[in-house]
């Protein structure tokens, strides 16, 4: 599903029938266009080929990005005298996940392989891990939430280069949209995207972030705005919206808050469970968490295989 609203939205900006953003972009509401303009460029060859074609480059492309991705986090994990049973739990936990982001066809994936490479390359190899993490966070805003966390790390040449990087990619969009075009679709998906993430109102489906569990049950929410919904009303409580927000945003900042002072306190060890707790931290206290974006735990999944917990717990179960 958001494959076609990519590759359908892409299109009809390229070929001047439909706009960029808006309830008539993409697929239309409430499947409507919701990445930067430098995300359209970077599609672009995929509008190339017909639709299921270009699906099934997308799924290739992933394929490979994994195998990659899982070799590079083979070299540098404690894997060493590992048996086959200690990666039975952590890959019966993520493969499902991955399977349902592949389904839809998001981009989530790519950018979760963009942000975990610029987090094994960030003391090797800055530059690289800077550009990595720049073009995540300039297709989707949350790798943002890692900055914070490699400054407290005094990872300086990262996060100086990703910051930079972010805004020369802001604006490399301006070479098609022009310099004034481009800023003004930028203002445009800034306020859909901040009225969506962090507005009074609940988005038109439950989530399984902080925010949305705390809304679906201390709030009423009014899911009649979407055709054939079957969600269910379970609030034990008819809260103000608002102040449930608020009290999210104390509850969200103050976790993170305490994350980056344990982060801190620990910035001189290898940074592989610390990088395994953000990412979990991450699907929790993101306004919206679906199920596919729960790929993000592929880094806690392989963190778990290679720590002791995983072969403890086998060999407690087998008595």
């Amino acid at each position: 599903m958001d494959f076609r609203v990519y590759h359908y939205g892409a299109r009809g900006v390229f070929d001047g029938t439909r706009p960029v953003y808006g309830q008539t972009s993409g697929l239309g509401w409430p499947m409507h266009y919701r990445y930067p303009p430098l995300f359209l460029l970077l599609f672009v060859p995929f509008t190339w080929l017909p639709l299921g074609q270009s699906a099934g480059l997308w799924v290739v492309l992933k394929v490979a990005v994994l195998v990659l991705l899982l070799r590079e986090i083979a070299e540098r994990g404690d894997f060493k005298g590992r048996t086959p049973n200690s990666f039975l739990i952590p890959l019966l936990f993520i493969t499902p996940y991955l399977i349902e982001e592949f389904r839809y066809g998001n981009a989530q994936f790519f950018i979760v392989a963009l942000t975990a490479f610029g987090l094994l390359w960030a003391r090797e190899r800055p530059m690289f891990a800077a550009g990595s993490l720049a073009l995540a966070i300039s297709i989707k805003v949350w790798p943002l939430f890692f900055v914070p966390y490699l400054a407290v790390r005094r990872e300086w040449k990262v996060v100086g280069y990703t910051m930079a990087l972010v805004l020369l990619l802001a604006i490399l969009p301006s070479v098609y949209f022009g310099f004034s075009g481009n800023l003004n679709l930028l203002a445009q998906w800034f306020a859909q995207e901040s009225h969506t993430q962090l507005g009074e109102s609940e988005i038109w489906f439950p989530n399984q972030s902080l925010r949305g569990v705390m809304m679906r049950y201390l709030t009423v929410i009014d899911y009649s705005q979407v055709p054939d919904s079957n969600y269910a009303q379970v609030n034990l409580a008819s809260l103000n919206p608002e102040a449930v927000r608020r009290a999210w945003m104390v509850l969200a900042g103050t976790a993170y808050a305490a994350f980056l002072l344990m982060a801190y306190r620990r910035r001189n060890g290898d940074g592989w469970l610390d990088h395994a707790l953000a990412f979990c931290l991450l699907a929790i206290l993101e306004p919206f968490t679906q199920k596919y974006a729960l790929a993000v735990l592929l880094w806690p999944a392989a963190a778990a295989a290679s720590s002791s917990t995983v072969p403890l717990l086998l060999r407690l179960s087998s008595r």
